[in-house]
């Protein structure tokens, strides 16, 4: 095996592990929580402070990155996993104030660690690895995946075994064994160069076509996080027990990473323009199953929510992996392609955007299911998918002019 294929399978890894940290506390840390009487919305609030200071720090990471150093980010990132997860195994015995003050602060780090693997690894996967980095960030995709299926297992396992505490201690333990493979196998990788060409991550949204990108990037994570919080006691209402629901929850995972798997072969051969669009359809498909069809039915079938999350997981997966390929094609127009600041930027958009859907879509759930009820907000989540395409499909340039002079470096990608 060449170092640069296990460089990359380190890298796939990594993803994998660091994805757990999202699912591995799902089954157990409510039911420790319910136990000392913390309220149901604090618990909530904590979930949602990993995404919120992932999205908070997201920018400067990948603006920084090139001074920072890819190695130094990806590692520091990883051990802020670790912590993360080690904080949480000391928290049962801890006194209510004290357990909701760890929490928050194993989920800040947690949030920082990840997005900061995140953005280092697709920079390296975009930059170093030329025409395979398309099947190389789908492949990252099937990791992450895996991950948020082999979390809530793992977790199960071992709670089994060692207990609450067990479960953290030993979680985090792998991280702390695998940072110093990591080290070694990112010692090669692109690390800081002469920056002609300083690339901020919020300029990149002048450009219309990554917007646009950006967009439906974040309506793909915003629908997949909507059902987190919302689809569970809808499915409750109509009849259904909370094994179905486990059982729909496992299903939506498993076609996400199906879908990524397959973008695999697909991303570099189909047209992305068409593959966005398809997204957003598949996403609508699944709200109308979900929602507006099955409130029409008195008796609803199991395989009404397994069609409807399998459609929306599917069309999520494309709609979360396509835009960044798409943003670094877009960036391969510029003059200075060849300078890893595009990739750092870029990646550090992709994240924010992912990270902003993670935050957005639970809100949505909260607010709209609470107003309007389900089936109502998934016909409006979809009915906005329409609008969308209708943007995206009228203003999304699909081909470009060639930069040829100076003018050109008047670019609105470059400060």
């Amino acid at each position: 095996m060449r170092f640069e294929d296990f460089r990359l399978l380190s890298i796939f890894f990594s993803t994998m592990l660091i994805n757990q940290i999202y699912t591995v506390i799902a089954p157990f840390y409510p039911l420790v929580a319910e136990k000392k009487g913390i309220a149901q919305w604090v618990v909530g609030l904590i979930f949602t402070v990993m995404p919120l200071s992932g999205c908070l720090v997201a920018s400067q990471i990948g603006k920084n990155l090139s001074y920072l150093g890819r190695r130094n980010t990806y590692t520091g990132g990883m051990l802020l996993g670790g912590i993360s997860l080690a904080i949480l195994a000391f928290i049962p015995e801890a006194t209510n104030a004290t357990f909701i003050l760890m929490s928050i602060i194993s989920r800040i780090l947690g949030g920082i660690g990840m997005v900061s693997v995140y953005i280092t690894g697709l920079a390296i996967i975009s930059s170093d690895y030329g025409d395979k980095r398309e099947r190389n960030i789908s492949i990252l995709e099937v990791f992450a995946g895996l991950g948020l299926m082999v979390g809530p297992s793992f977790g199960t396992l071992c709670y089994a075994l060692v207990g609450f505490t067990g479960i953290f201690l030993f979680s985090s333990t792998l991280f702390f064994m695998f940072t110093p493979c990591l080290w070694y196998t990112l010692s090669e990788s692109t690390e800081f160069q002469e920056v002609k060409v300083n690339t901020a991550c919020w300029k990149l949204l002048k450009n219309k076509n990554i917007l646009l990108d950006v967009l439906v990037g974040l309506y793909s994570s915003t629908t997949y996080n909507y059902f987190d919080p919302s689809l569970g006691p809808y499915m409750i209402s109509l009849g259904f027990t909370e094994h179905d629901v486990g059982y729909v929850f496992i299903i939506a995972t498993l076609a996400y990473t199906v879908g990524s798997f397959g973008l695999v072969f697909l991303l570099s051969r189909a047209n992305k323009f068409y593959l966005m669009i398809w997204s957003i359809v598949m996403i609508m498909l699944g709200e109308i199953v979900l929602g507006l069809i099955g409130g029409f039915m008195d008796t609803v079938p199991f395989w009404i929510p397994v069609l409807g999350i399998c459609l929306a997981s599917l069309g999520a997966s494309v709609g979360f992996v396509t835009p960044l390929p798409s943003m670094l094609s877009e960036a391969d127009m510029l003059p200075h392609k060849d300078i890893d600041m595009n990739p750092d930027a870029l990646s550090a958009l992709f994240t924010m955007e992912v990270t902003m859907g993670e935050i957005i879509g639970p809100m949505m759930a909260g607010f709209l299911v609470q107003f309007i009820g389900f089936e109502l907000s998934s016909t409006s989540i979809a009915i906005i998918g329409a609008i969308l395409i209708v943007i995206y499909g009228t203003m999304r340039r699909t081909k470009h002019l060639l930069i040829s002079s100076e003018e050109d470096l008047e670019h609105p990608l470059l400060i």
